[in-house]
């Protein structure tokens, strides 16, 4: 048995998950951290890490650090995605990780696929479903398409809840030509993978991360895990949903949903989730609270 920190360096969200296991796969889980800090604010306009968003990344992974040292860990790894690749002072990051003794590693593209998608399906009750799984970062979106263990088709796409918000929404309520644009937006991205996607016979969708379990949470009355991970989201409550952030203001999204950090991004992520299933004809998608950090924590476990 080995005992490993796992954690996700998103755009939006930093995750920390504590876990030991064997080369089987996790055994138990020890802490499941989550914490919004914003790491890609403003990338999309300057191409560089906003010193605020750096000093939130710092107080964050120093709180994580704290937590793993507790815990007495075997091997610890960091995995940065999207606005890491995309900043041009992300050394930055990777400084803040070797002075807190947390190396950080940029997923290579050809491997975030096969990390994500081993992540979100850790525990899938029918493995011999082709899935798509669908990963809305902050920046960008991840859809992997499997089989089992097999990955039959991975494609990142710029179009995450982030980098669409800074982009197209000017206000909130929002404006009806702001989200024209931006369903637009998301509508020509989809294009370029949705001949390789209907190829597949796809027949569920599982959607991971922040947007799509704090959709569930607010359709089951809070966050619970054992509620929210494997619920079934259909496609007329996301389209609820992506009706109602449109016309609330970001306070409303805070007060009425307990959203948090991420009030003022969910509206895009939404309809990133909505166009996906519309784009395929289902009608809906499973919803899993793992993700990337379990696939790198399976990672560590199944290499010597």
């Amino acid at each position: 048995m080995k005992k490993v920190a796992a954690l996700d360096l998103g755009t939006n969200t930093f995750l920390c998950l504590i876990a030991d296991g064997d080369e089987n796969g996790i055994r138990k889980v020890h802490r499941d951290l989550v914490q919004v800090v914003r790491l890609g604010q403003g990338v999309g306009q300057t191409g560089e890490f906003h010193p605020d968003a750096l000093a939130r990344a710092r107080k964050c992974l120093t709180e994580f650090k704290k937590e793993i040292d507790t815990e007495s860990v075997d091997q610890v790894l960091a995995m940065a995605t999207s606005a890491a690749r995309d900043a041009r002072n992300g050394q930055e990051l990777f400084r803040i990780g070797e002075e807190l003794g947390i190396p950080i590693e940029i997923i290579p593209g050809e491997d975030e696929a096969r990390i994500t998608y081993q992540g979100a399906t850790a525990g899938a009750k029918n493995p011999q479903l082709t899935s798509l799984v669908v990963d809305v970062g902050g920046g960008s979106t991840e859809l992997i398409v499997g089989k089992a263990s097999d990955i039959l088709f991975g494609e990142s796409l710029d179009i995450g809840g982030v980098r669409l918000t800074e982009k197209f929404i000017s206000a909130q309520p929002v404006k009806e030509d702001d989200r024209r644009r931006l369903e637009a937006y998301i509508q020509e991205q989809l294009k370029t993978v949705l001949p390789e996607l209907e190829k597949h016979n796809i027949d569920q969708i599982i959607a991971v991360a922040g947007t799509p379990t704090s959709l569930v949470a607010i359709e089951v009355g809070g966050f619970d895990e054992a509620k929210v991970d494997g619920y079934f989201l259909k496609k007329d409550r996301l389209h609820h949903w992506v009706e109602e952030f449109a016309r609330t203001t970001v306070e409303e999204k805070k007060t009425k949903y307990q959203l948090g950090g991420r009030a003022d991004i969910i509206f895009a992520g939404a309809s990133i989730l909505l166009a996906v299933v519309e784009a395929l004809g289902l009608d809906g998608m499973m919803v899993s609270t793992k993700g990337v950090r379990y696939g790198v924590a399976l990672e560590m476990l199944r290499s010597r």
